[in-house]
């Protein structure tokens, strides 16, 4: 959904409490039902429906009762690697040497020439 101006936190708060309630009742789900389902509160799922502020693991509760826990999760990218390690796994990068002293080599062979 393209949006002119982004949400503020109170706008983004209610517009995800009428998501809720709208799954909710495409589930043909009672507040009570799935409050209990969830293990949460009526008056907790009643504050979350209405766009007000609850703990983000009630949040969570409700989004597993949905089956939707994994699209919370997926919002922002997974950093456990860095980007240029799974670059080099992906392409098989040599991994970078670090320059060494180059070592003299002398010369030890005389060569001797006859006077003629």
């Amino acid at each position: 959904m393209y949006r002119a101006t982004p949400l503020t936190e109170k706008a983004t708060l209610k517009e995800l409490g009428e998501r809720i309630r709208a799954h909710r009742i495409a589930l043909d789900l009672s507040r009570e039902t799935l409050a209990e389902k969830a293990g949460i509160g009526k008056n907790t799922l009643v504050r979350l429906e209405n766009g007000q502020s609850v703990g983000l693991s009630h949040l969570v509760k409700v989004l597993l009762e949905f089956g939707k826990a994994e699209s919370l999760v997926e919002i922002l990218p997974d950093y456990s690697q860095s980007p240029m390690m799974l670059l080099r796994e992906s392409q098989k990068l040599p991994q970078r040497k670090r320059a060494g002293r180059k070592k003299k080599t002398v010369s030890t062979q005389w060569v001797w020439k006859e006077d003629e």
